[in-house]
């Protein structure tokens, strides 16, 4: 059964290494070869683990018990179970505990629920939508528990954490950044200070390095004000800010930017009731003064691809290239802020937007299926590539080591027409064909001559 399944994986070179490697560290190995050879399905899934994501190989075999959820498994994870994996080992600790320990226990959550993910995404029993919903949930739940550890408040009245980016829309993958922000709600002088203290607390034990495991990356770059703006807030500060700008749509594209920006703002963490009014407050800015002039939301979408995605003939950018997943953010964020007045296309979810925009009348069916397409190919490879490196990787390149493996993992093999790697790209470059037309298709904007 192991030669057979080492047959089947996406690299049996790195299946046999890892296997091995998982087997010399077990203190116990007969337990589980027992498991093993009583269920070849289990076989397989372990084997084709190892053969598909090193990131996921690791983990398993740093931590052992990890391949309990494997051998005798409850099911997929759901965002609800995300959040008791957390509760459950905070449970654990004493009221009074040390920090160390807290971090600690919120690491050990992630890693299991990280790794239930991944194991039902490589099995097909969650779809890339599902698993951006649980492991957005995940960060939830480990940003609320941290906040109220570092206010030793149950409740955590007066501070809540605002998420912006993919967390704001429940789309994180694998390795994936934290885009938040934090606002506070009392009009002392002394509070400032105090609750900057509490966001740095908060960001250190979601963030710290920790024997259990890593924490989360924190980007703080879609805060009010852009990079040189404060970190925390007053409710009162951020809603002056915003209503300083309100004026016409399109006088600045920083303005703009920032708008656009809030069309992703969710209250995840902290005081839900602070929370929600600071959301009212985006919500207004985002959707109820009409859309930017198309050529300047265009212009900002052009420099992006130009000094950012750093592609060239045969390397492809998955987020930020042309016809890439920013291509249907952009889409569907203009038209959300065109048409933001019905509440109907209110989401911070692309996808669900999307839906929204079409079943509002508000875009062409003709248009929304290659966006929706696009979409869900261009995530599903994102997440496929997160979960081989367990790295925020985008890009992908022709001839490039490991390619033939990741074009596998996509479902692609080798026939008499080409590699799975040629069969890959070529799906990939229609796909982003379509995207792009569709893009400038909802922006009104004519097709500028450029190639690959």
């Amino acid at each position: 059964m192991l030669v057979e399944a080492l047959e089947g994986a996406a690299d049996p070179e790195q299946a046999a290494r890892l296997m091995a490697t998982f087997f010399a560290r077990l203190g116990t190995p007969s337990v589980y070869a027992r498991a093993l050879a009583e269920d070849s399905r289990a076989v397989r899934a372990l084997v084709g683990l190892f053969g598909a994501s090193a990131f996921l190989g690791a983990s398993m075999i740093g931590h052992p018990e990890l391949a309990d959820r494997l051998l005798f498994g409850r099911g997929a994870p759901t965002p609800e179970s995300a959040a008791e994996a957390i509760d459950e080992e905070i449970a654990t600790l004493e009221p009074d505990c040390d920090p160390e320990d807290f971090v600690g226990a919120i690491r050990r959550a992630k890693g299991r629920v990280t790794m239930e993910v991944g194991l039902a995404d490589l099995a097909g029993e969650l779809s890339t939508r599902a698993c951006t919903r649980v492991l957005s949930a995940l960060a939830d739940a480990t940003l609320d528990r941290a906040t109220k550890f570092a206010l030793k408040d149950a409740d955590a009245r007066g501070l809540a954490v605002i998420a912006m980016g993919k967390l704001g829309g429940g789309e994180i993958g694998y390795g994936s950044d934290l885009d938040l922000f934090f606002v506070y709600d009392d009009a002392t002088d002394e509070a400032q200070d105090r609750f900057v203290r509490v966001a740095q607390r908060v960001m250190r034990l979601v963030s710290a390095p920790h024997g259990d495991g890593p924490g989360y990356e924190l980007d703080t770059r879609l805060r009010p004000s852009g990079n040189q703006g404060l970190l925390v807030v007053s409710r009162d500060g951020f809603a002056k800010y915003h209503r300083a700008g309100d004026t016409p749509a399109g006088t600045s594209e920083a303005q703009d930017w920032e708008r656009q920006a809030l069309l992703k703002a969710r209250a995840c963490a902290g005081d839900a009731e602070l929370g929600a009014k600071v959301i009212a407050v985006a919500n207004a800015v985002a959707y109820e003064r009409g859309a930017p002039p198309p050529e300047r939301v265009h212009h900002l979408r052009a420099r992006m691809e130009r000094e950012l995605a750093g592609e060239r003939p045969g390397r492809y950018d998955l987020k930020l290239g042309r016809g890439g997943l920013v291509d249907v953010e952009f889409a569907a964020q203009w038209l959300q802020m065109k048409w933001g007045n019905d509440p109907r296309v209110r989401s911070a979810d692309t996808d669900t937007a999307l839906s929204a925009l079409e079943a509002c009348g508000y875009l062409e069916a003709t248009l929304a299926a290659p966006l929706r397409e696009g979409y869900r190919v261009l995530r599903r490879m994102e997440q496929r590539l997160r979960v081989l490196h367990g790295t925020s990787v985008q890009l992908i390149e022709e001839g490039a080591p490991g390619m033939a493996l990741f074009a596998r993992r996509m479902g692609m093999r080798d026939g008499p027409r080409g590699t799975a790697s040629s069969a890959l790209i070529a799906r990939y470059l229609e796909i982003t064909r379509d995207v792009r037309a569709a893009y400038l298709a909802v922006l009104g904007m004519a097709e500028v001559a450029e190639s690959r």
